[in-house]
């Protein structure tokens, strides 16, 4: 059997879905949780078993991968400043998006210098939606061309939404940027360009203090093409593919078929639907947070196993950063979200309006 990769979590809050993630994949070993001593971090090593380290001299020699689950100077923490750290004791390191440009700049100069892997994860292209979003738009992108881009995200993943976008243009530039809507909302509404193919990305430019979960959503991203368009309503599903429409079929007289049977109508082979459902959606939250995300974050770490490619995401993560450094500009400081009712069902949603 092949031995299972020793892998440090670094970071017990969005490091939760590392650490669920390692623990249940086959071919990693969680070896601990590296934290600050927090009742947090104690108790997610607790529950998985593991020790809790807070310090990096306590983390196993031995230890070969790292996901460091802490942010960068946006975000006021020292993600990169750990991430070289463990590096420097011969660990390979993937860590959670976003940085900026320098700080990813000083992290792959010390990956080079040290010989080690690195990579800046943005996440969302590990979940299943997105993934055969990314391989479906590449597909129609090669063989016919995308004729505009619709794109819609909270701020907070921004980064991660121009990533998924060249990932799917398998390119970034020549780019170009400019910010269209006046600031009436919360709601930022951006023209760019990336790889030649325009796109229309609107951002809900709030962020909460000391809470990122109060989102109206994530990403929502739609391809338009000749024959149709790819649309992805959230990263968890549903993907539709809309066909371009077709006009109804005429008479001799220039009258549509609408009054004989439907099996009058000289047909294709297969009827032309209205909508195919590609994925469906995750039936909920829970399944996302317990299953989903924790398996896209274990999934993340296979570049840094395999080296393929490898090279490509880090150049591809430097392009994306510069455009997104752009981009905040542009948005400016995000805005307070309201005080609003919580996340409900549609039912639960109007109810509350009465």
């Amino acid at each position: 059997m092949t031995p299972r990769l020793k892998t440090l979590v670094v970071g017990s809050r969005f490091g939760q879905f590392y650490a669920a993630g390692v623990a249940a994949a086959e071919h990693l070993e969680l070896v601990g949780v590296l934290g600050q001593g927090s009742r947090r971090s104690q108790a997610l090593a607790r529950h998985l078993q593991v020790p809790s380290f807070d310090a990096l001299d306590q983390v196993p020699a031995d230890t070969r991968l790292a996901c460091v689950a802490v942010g960068g100077a946006a975000r006021g923490e020292q993600g990169p400043a750990l991430a070289q750290a463990l590096m420097e004791r011969g660990i390979d390191v993937l860590i959670e998006h976003p940085l900026l440009p320098q700080e990813l700049h000083d992290v792959l100069r010390t990956a080079n210098r040290l010989q080690r892997r690195c990579l800046l994860n943005s996440f969302y292209p590990q979940l299943p939606c997105v993934a055969r979003f990314i391989e479906l738009a590449r597909q129609l992108h090669r063989q016919q061309g995308i004729r505009h881009i619709d794109a819609s995200c909270a701020v907070q993943v921004s980064y991660a939404t121009l990533d998924v976008l060249a990932a799917v243009l398998e390119s970034v530039g020549p780019w170009s940027l400019d910010c269209v809507a006046p600031p009436l909302s919360a709601w930022r509404d951006i023209s760019l360009v990336m790889a030649q193919v325009p796109v229309s990305l609107r951002v809900l430019n709030e962020l909460a203090a000391n809470d990122d979960g109060r989102m109206q959503l994530l990403q929502r991203l739609s391809i338009a093409t000749d024959s149709g368009t790819l649309l992805l309503a959230s990263p968890h599903g549903p993907l539709l593919w809309m066909p371009a429409v077709r006009a109804p079929t005429e008479d001799a007289d220039g009258l549509f078929d609408l009054f004989g049977p439907l099996a009058s109508e000289p047909l294709p082979s297969e009827p032309l639907p209205c909508a195919e459902v590609l994925e469906a959606a995750a039936p909920d939250w829970a399944q996302v947070y317990r299953r989903i995300w924790p398996a896209a974050a274990a999934r993340a770490v296979q570049p840094l196993i395999t080296g393929a490619g490898l090279a490509r995401l880090q150049q591809r993560s430097v392009e994306v950063l510069g455009l997104w450094q752009q981009l905040t500009a542009a948005l400016g400081f995000p805005q307070q979200p309201p005080l609003t009712l919580p996340a409900a069902s549609l039912a639960q949603a109007l109810e509350h309006a009465r």
